[in-house]
């Protein structure tokens, strides 16, 4: 830290006004303590902004020894840092007395890492009468176990509104939490499987029925796509014949640098006993495999690398032989289309968390 430096953080964190709140809120068992809102009017970062506290366990470090992690090492580390991760960031909507506040997003991190915003955020709050009460959690808290997230509110603001009327509702958005199950199968096209397992020791016991495995070949399936003339009729109402040819070229020249013709992905469909989860298979060679960027032509014409997902389809059948929702996913893996089995793993169940609405009574 020097001066330029303490400058520059007074210039991008400083605010030109701050309204407290002061409130403790409960979200089921999780305490969440929300500061206030400020305004900045003139830096890069301008607009109106929610601050809120919520505890977080220190992190710890799950770094690789080496430089480059593997795709295992880096989806492990960030579905660790996804549950310690705290709700006060999917915030979408909070009602002050008879207004409600809408949220676009925002950022968030333990104040350790950020000290110098949230002593600045402080002392503007204290001075405008800003306490947090002995008998809330975060009076004692160690900061190093706190994290603040800064909330962006949606629309222009000239002046922070005026925040008359206690906390009555409150909306956190739709989000997803993963689990690493890390199981290994066999997938063989035309054939059915069966995993049993727990998301924890001792848990309740989870079963996904494996019911078709199929190949996907996005190349040859977007050349017919193109091909098709209800395809073209849609396009060409958006877009110019030039355009379309323009993309056209840019989708299939990428397309044929990640899949060429000849080459294809394992897709499975599959139903889970347990709701609202759905499964990622994965190959250990892609896994554990540590790969160099390659610069390549994407969509659109920029450089960078190429980043399609391939999406599995939406199954036939919307409920499976045994009862449940059939789901449909691709084994991000290139494979030549001949290939009738494929070594993989059930690597990780994503559950959906949906949206939900806290109701405060005063």
């Amino acid at each position: 830290m020097n001066y330029n430096a303490f400058q520059t953080y007074l210039e991008i964190f400083r605010l030109d006004e701050v309204k407290v709140i002061g409130k403790d809120v409960m979200l089921d068992d999780v305490c969440i303590h929300i500061v206030g809102m400020g305004l900045r009017k003139e830096c890069h970062n301008k607009g109106a902004f929610l601050y809120i506290l919520e505890e977080q366990p220190l992190q710890e470090k799950y770094t690789s020894s080496r430089n480059i992690q593997t795709k295992r090492e880096s989806m492990l580390e960030s579905g660790r840092t996804d549950q310690k991760s705290g709700g006060s960031l999917y915030i979408r909507q909070i009602k002050i007395g008879e207004t409600c506040y809408s949220f676009q997003g925002g950022v968030g991190g333990l104040m350790q890492a950020d000290f110098v915003q949230a002593y600045l955020l402080f002392q503007q709050m204290m001075e405008k009468g800003w306490r947090i009460p002995k008998t809330s959690p975060y009076y004692e808290m160690d900061w190093n176990h706190i994290g603040l997230s800064e909330l962006r509110l949606n629309g222009i603001y000239d002046k922070l509104p005026e925040l008359t009327g206690e906390i009555g509702q409150l909306t956190l958005g739709s989000t997803s939490r993963q689990y690493a199950v890390q199981i290994p199968v066999t997938l063989e096209r035309g054939k059915t499987a069966e995993l049993r397992f727990s998301l924890e020791e001792g848990g309740e016991e989870i079963i996904c029925y494996i019911n078709q495995v199929g190949m996907s070949q996005p190349l040859q399936e977007q050349q017919e796509r193109f091909q098709d003339a209800q395809y073209q009729e849609m396009a060409l109402q958006h877009l110019s014949i030039e355009e379309f040819e323009k993309m056209k070229k840019s989708v299939l020249d990428a397309l044929e640098e990640q899949c060429p013709a000849g080459m294809g992905y394992f897709t499975v469909e599959y139903e889970c006993t347990k709701e609202g989860f759905s499964a990622q298979f994965d190959t250990a060679e892609e896994l554990d495999r540590i790969s160099a960027p390659v610069e390549t032509q994407i969509i659109g014409g920029s450089r960078g690398v190429t980043t399609i997902m391939v999406m599995g389809g939406k199954p036939e059948q919307e409920t499976g032989p045994h009862g449940l929702r059939n789901r449909s996913t691709v084994v991000q893996a290139v494979v030549p289309v001949e290939t009738q089995t494929l070594a993989a793993e059930l690597f990780l169940m994503i559950e959906t968390i949906p949206e939900k609405v806290y109701c405060f009574h005063t």
